[in-house]
């Protein structure tokens, strides 16, 4: 039987760069968080199929692409529309915030940072770009890699997803933490 030679060096850093924990990449590969570590330490010479599956793992999760877990066709608000329409739509549909569009492209968004801002003044009577955010959230196309995108929610609740320029989903902080939590673990067993 003929062994072949696999350098495992950079697997933490492929780890670390697909995000996932030691344990993560354990609980998708099918062996243990001490296996994972021991590899990384290099202590440990592994079966060719852990390697493969380790590998095919890690890749697998910088496949994901936005299009995949974004919502699809976000609810909106065109800006000229009233901002009381924008506190129905965020209260009925329970949403901390609201893409704002001027012919199907976005424009900007309104937060509950917004609403709150503008309570002592009549909603009814003012457009929904009148209270909207000045600080667009930022947008990326759908075949983007989630991988790609990750860092954006560290100064940002949301980000807007679009095909040719047309907003068609959007994917917030909850969205990327169910993905992180449960599909990444389902997708890759």
């Amino acid at each position: 039987m003929m062994k072949m030679y696999v350098n495992l060096e950079d697997l933490p850093l492929r780890r670390k760069k697909a995000r996932m924990t030691q344990s993560e990449l354990a609980h998708a590969v099918g062996v243990s968080q001490a296996y994972i570590a021991r590899l990384e330490r290099g202590t440990i010479d592994p079966k060719l199929s852990v390697v493969r599956r380790i590998y095919s793992c890690l890749a697998a999760v910088q496949r994901i692409t936005c299009a995949e877990l974004m919502t699809p066709n976000p609810v909106t608000i065109d800006s000229r529309e009233p901002a009381s329409l924008a506190v129905e739509l965020m209260i009925r549909h329970g949403f901390s915030q609201l893409p704002v569009v001027r012919g199907g492209v976005a424009v900007g968004m309104i937060e509950e940072r917004d609403i709150i801002r503008s309570l002592d003044r009549d909603l009814s009577a003012m457009s929904a770009g009148a209270i909207m955010s000045h600080e667009t959230p930022p947008r990326a196309d759908e075949t983007n890699s989630i991988e790609s995108i990750i860092p954006l929610f560290e100064s940002f609740q949301a980000v807007l997803i679009e095909k040719n320029g047309r907003l068609t989903g959007i994917i917030t902080r909850s969205d990327l933490l169910r993905f992180k939590g449960t599909r990444v673990s389902r997708q890759l067993l």
